[in-house]
């Protein structure tokens, strides 16, 4: 009993560490396990504490699961903040969460063929996105700056802290 507490405590610990720095190429399909990066980690706990590989699978899959509804959760939050300051209208704030839904499942349908690709191609598919998020947001009257609201990642913005990588400012209100 001790054994499997220790395996479950080790699983939770490594299983959000991993999951944080692994987010963007997580699937919760846990049938697709061969093109999870985590999948290695899951069968290294399977068979260090002498667990079944489907059981530790499922931990993985149901902190995932969990996960990625928080962080969407956190993005809608954000918009909401974003309307409550003035900063977007409610129009606005519900085009780009239809938007980023729209763009969730498409990242989600396009796993599997972006694993295939070269780091060129997959550095152009993802340019190409940035330039059609962009032009979406110009069509949408939305300032390019809410870009990070639909780009996929934390929404934590760039090197500066804010979106883009510029700092964040209120003065611009």
């Amino acid at each position: 009993m001790k054994k499997q507490l220790i395996a479950a405590a080790t699983v939770a610990t490594i299983g959000v560490a991993g999951l944080t720095t692994g987010a963007v190429f997580a699937t919760t399909d846990s049938d697709s396990s061969t093109n999870d990066p985590m999948s290695g980690l899951v069968s290294a706990i399977a068979t260090k504490f002498n667990l079944k590989t489907s059981d530790v699978q499922a931990v993985f899959d149901e902190q995932r699961t969990k996960m990625e509804a928080e962080r969407e959760q956190e993005m809608k939050d954000k918009v909401a903040a974003l309307v409550e300051d003035g900063k977007l209208t409610q129009a606005q704030a519900d085009k780009i969460n239809a938007k980023r839904a729209e763009l969730q499942q498409a990242r989600e349908a396009n796993r599997d063929s972006m694993q295939d690709k070269t780091a060129d191609e997959r550095k152009a598919a993802m340019e190409a996105e940035k330039t059609t998020i962009d032009t979406w947001l110009s069509e949408n009257d939305i300032d390019d700056s809410y870009a990070y609201l639909l780009m996929g990642g934390h929404g934590h913005g760039g090197p500066g802290g804010g979106p883009r990588g510029d700092a964040e400012s209120d003065s611009d209100s």
